[in-house]
């Protein structure tokens, strides 16, 4: 399994053309963001501050699930992932987890920021391997010029480190 984290202030600029990217090539993707604040509906707040353990929102092409459970490493991360999926995902995209993933050597990590300087001190705080940068400025000079050619980037070292699997897609 290929995990992948998208660091800094704009990796939601980087996360739909990677998932997109993936899942159009026929990968299993799940994905798991950290949340800065408690960002659930009401009725599953109140639900879980009431003492429910697992709450399901169900709505007409959507599940949400929230657990009172929260894991404490990467490896509780995947496997709870795993577990609630019909099928082990072929990507992990973790949003977020600068702190859970920055030793971690297994994780591929690429970082969407707003500018060179917050680049700089992101990368310090991190081990590689780093895939790339992207900086909405454009003025951190080594980076991408769009979220999608990082995104391809992320794809390419996956398969180059074999983690993930040319696909064939199917008309």
């Amino acid at each position: 399994m290929m995990i992948v984290a998208l660091l800094g202030g704009k990796r939601e600029l980087l996360y739909r053309p990677l998932v997109n990217m993936l899942a159009s090539s026929g990968y299993r993707v799940a994905a798991v963001v950290q949340l800065r604040k408690s960002g659930i509906a009401k009725e599953m707040r109140d639900l879980a501050e009431a003492g429910a353990g697992l709450v399901a929102a169900y709505s007409a092409n959507r599940v949400v699930l929230s657990t009172t459970y929260v894991p404490d490493t990467l490896e509780e991360i995947r496997k709870m992932m795993s577990c609630l999926a019909p099928v082990d995902p072929d990507v992990l995209v973790l949003l977020g987890f600068q702190k859970l993933i920055r030793e971690d050597k297994r994780v591929l990590k690429a970082l969407a920021v707003w500018s060179a300087k917050e680049a700089e001190s992101l990368l310090a705080e991190i081990s590689p391997p780093v895939v790339g940068v992207y900086s909405e400025r454009g003025d951190y000079t080594e980076g991408y010029p769009t979220p999608e050619d990082l995104a391809a980037a992320i794809v390419d070292e996956g398969m180059r480190r074999r983690l993930i699997q040319p696909r064939v897609v199917r008309p």
